[in-house]
This record gives C-alpha cells, structure tokens and sequence, in this order.
C-alpha cells in the first residue's frame, strides 16, 4: 500500500507555502526595522496578522497530513517502513 501522490503534493506545497511566507514575513519585519518604523508598514497589523495567520496554517497542513499517513503507515497490516 503506497501512499497517494495527492497527500504527498498536499504535505510539500503546504509546507513550501509556510516556508515561503514565513520567510517573507521575516523580510518584512527586517525592512520596517532597517527602515526605522516602528509601527505602521505598507501591510498594516491586520495584514501581518493574515500573513502569519495563513503561514501558520499551511504548517498545521503539513503536520496532520504527515500524522495521518504515519498512522495510515502504523496501521496492522499495513506497509513496514
């Protein structure tokens, strides 16, 4: 029993997704600091919450999509690996 290629595209883009936009939060954070803002960048507290909010929950993806094929895995039966 192979796992199917959709969970495995799932788990990968989600965790690219969380990656790529962490990334671009820590840039943002980087450049509002190097600009000497303290508050008020172009995004604004909602956008940045958004922004982390949405990275943050590529990342839950990743994580129950890899829990659910390792139990799928675990089962008795199932493949050894």
């Amino acid at each position: 029993m192979t796992t199917p290629p959709s969970t495995t595209r799932l788990h990968t883009w989600a965790y690219r997704l969380a990656a790529v936009l962490a990334l671009a939060y820590v840039v943002y954070v980087l450049w509002l600091k190097l600009a000497g803002k303290i508050m008020g960048g172009p995004l604004g507290e909602v956008g940045e919450f958004l922004l982390v909010l949405i990275a943050v929950t590529a990342f839950a993806i990743g994580l129950f999509v890899d829990e659910a094929r390792r139990q799928k895995r675990d089962e008795p039966g199932g493949p050894a690996g």
